[in-house]
């Protein structure tokens, strides 16, 4: 009787779904799903939304490999813009900085992973990184539940598993995972690591048509600890499989995240759902997706075309009337006109007339001038660009304008320089002052103002001019003396730059040179081929003006 019993409940579970439930896949195939995930914080709600696309690639007696491609995107939504928020929780539900909301989680962007997955849905193996916040896991592994072993009506999958955290200069908390060795961090030897107990039950349904539901109940929890925090997630929804084709149909789970510390405790309600996307509708998104890029692919192609065509007789004639003398409105609208074009040729006439447009007292004029002419005029484009790049903080490149002992310099003036004990980088700085001592106060600019908490004397060798190109504040009558007390005196550098020395030119013998020290002694011949370029140059320079008969004393 008993034998009866087994055998009659094994033909009743084979005759309500037909067969075992697997994942079989065939070669090529191919799934998709429509994802969504809503999590309802205390004051805000954070909704992940996308496509995920899985493609299967070999094929195994029990096992099968599959790629991964798609992503979700992050969208928020204040509940309550002036309300109180709680004294405890990362952003969506106050407090300190999220480990939830950090942007590293690579499920929140468009990415690719390659999954090895047994015919029961244990992950062998997962190249790349699709983690999702709020514990969630990675997105790619969303829709594979455990199935039976067997023929089963109820099954479990318990396990233990490892939250990954790792310390963030920006963040207290870092990111987490709840993957194991799945997580993003699985293998970085800075993380810290909380142990999780992880469990889903399963209960097999009524199958209608070609489609067997499953209901599920899932658990992950942290032990209590009075230095981390800790976390239970709990939930039960339904899940659905398409037995004919061997993939998950669809899933929906309503699970709450309670987090606490101390005394304090947050719950987060968490909806997650999923379902198949048709053949049909994802080729319907493919033919329109292929319509869009076809009209901007038009677009781009007729503002192509516009940009590179000249101007003829009569359009040039009518561009110059209207800069001329036409209303702010018709010349602002020329203007844009004009910025949209790339002309081989640039016209001189019309260069000329957006030229003098740039200091126009009507500010729309000016702005639409500006544009217009880094079109048309690449030389004005290179400077602007330069003007930019010396509004600072950032780093411009060396021109190799050494400043030296008898450089003349003035106060406003534009250079480059390096920060004392800042490493070697060349910024841009305005001249402050001229010191009796021969350094020069700086200020650093920042967006192009002077930062007054970065202004400071540095000797001239940390200094270089600025491009000959960069417009420049207007310079004195006469220029102040450089130094005078000690006009003579430069910075000598060796051929590989890395010594330096104050000294003054004394003689040129032999192809060896005679330096001599502010303190009056002479420095040992020196080979002129071990100087610097710059100094080799001018002691070619002294040596001419040797020779020049009409030197003055």
């Amino acid at each position: 009787m008993r034998t009866c019993i087994i055998l009659l409940c094994l033909c009743f579970v084979n005759s309500a779904f037909g067969q075992q439930l697997e994942y079989r896949w065939k070669p090529g195939q191919k799934f998709s799903y429509d994802v969504k995930i809503v999590v309802d914080a205390v004051d805000e709600v954070v909704t992940y939304q996308g496509m995920t696309h899985y493609t299967v690639v070999t094929l195994g007696p029990d096992q099968s490999t599959v790629t991964y491609r798609g992503g979700l995107t992050e969208s928020k939504r204040q509940k309550n813009a002036g309300g109180n928020r709680v004294p405890f929780g990362p952003p969506g539900f106050g407090g300190p900085p999220s480990p939830f909301s950090r942007p590293t989680f690579a499920g929140k962007t468009q990415t690719s992973n390659k999954i090895t997955i047994t015919t029961r849905g244990e992950v062998l193996a997962m190249e790349g990184d699709s983690q999702l916040p709020y514990l969630l896991g990675n997105v790619s592994l969303l829709p594979f539940e455990l199935l039976p072993d067997g023929p089963k009506r109820t099954w479990e999958d318990d396990s233990g598993i490892a939250i990954t955290k790792r310390e963030q200069s920006n963040s207290p908390f870092g990111s987490f995972g709840p993957r194991g060795a799945f997580g993003p961090f699985g293998q970085d030897n800075k993380e810290s690591v909380q142990t999780a107990g992880e469990r889903s039950t399963y209960q097999l349904g009524k199958r209608t048509g070609k489609l067997a539901l499953v209901n599920k109940s899932y658990q992950l929890s942290t032990p209590k600890s009075n230095e981390n925090r800790t976390y239970l997630i709990q939930g039960k929804g339904t899940w659905t499989f398409d037995c004919d084709e061997n993939v998950p149909q669809s899933s929906s789970m309503q699970m709450v995240l309670s987090v606490a510390s101390g005394n304090q405790t947050n719950r987060i309600p968490i909806a997650i759902q999923y379902s198949r996307v048709s053949a049909e509708i994802l080729a319907e998104m493919k033919a329109d997706a292929d319509k869009r890029a076809a009209e901007a692919a038009r677009m781009a192609a007729e503002k192509k075309a516009f940009a590179e065509k000249p101007l003829t007789a009569a359009e040039k004639a009518k561009t110059l009337a209207a800069l001329e003398t036409g209303m702010e409105v018709q010349r602002v609208e020329v203007l844009n006109q004009l910025a949209l074009k790339t002309p081989a040729d640039r016209d001189p006439e019309i260069v000329a007339a957006i030229s003098k447009l740039i200091n126009h007292p009507q500010k729309g004029t000016a702005i639409a001038a500006d544009k217009a002419l880094r079109q048309w005029s690449p030389d004005y484009a290179k400077r602007m660009k330069l003007a930019k790049s010396y509004q600072g903080p950032s780093p411009v490149g060396s021109t190799g304008l050494v400043v030296e002992s008898t450089t003349p310099l003035y106060v406003g003036q534009l250079v480059q320089a390096q920060r004392p004990r800042r490493g070697s980088f060349w910024r841009a700085a305005r001249v402050k002052e001229l010191l009796a001592d021969g350094q020069v106060k700086l200020a650093f600019l920042t967006w192009g103002k002077e930062n007054d908490r970065d202004t400071v004397a540095v000797s001239r060798r940390m200094i270089q001019l600025a491009p000959p190109e960069l417009a420049q504040p207007a310079a004195p009558a006469v220029l102040p003396a450089a130094n005078p007390a000690n006009a003579a005196m430069r910075t000598w550098s060796d051929v590989t730059g890395r010594f330096k020395i104050q000294a003054e030119f004394d003689s040129l013998e032999d192809g060896k040179v005679r330096l001599r020290r502010a303190d009056g002694k002479l420095l040992a011949p020196l080979p002129l081929e071990k100087l610097s370029a710059a100094d080799r140059a001018f002691v070619e320079q002294q040596q001419a003006e040797d020779d020049n008969p009409f030197r003055v004393e």
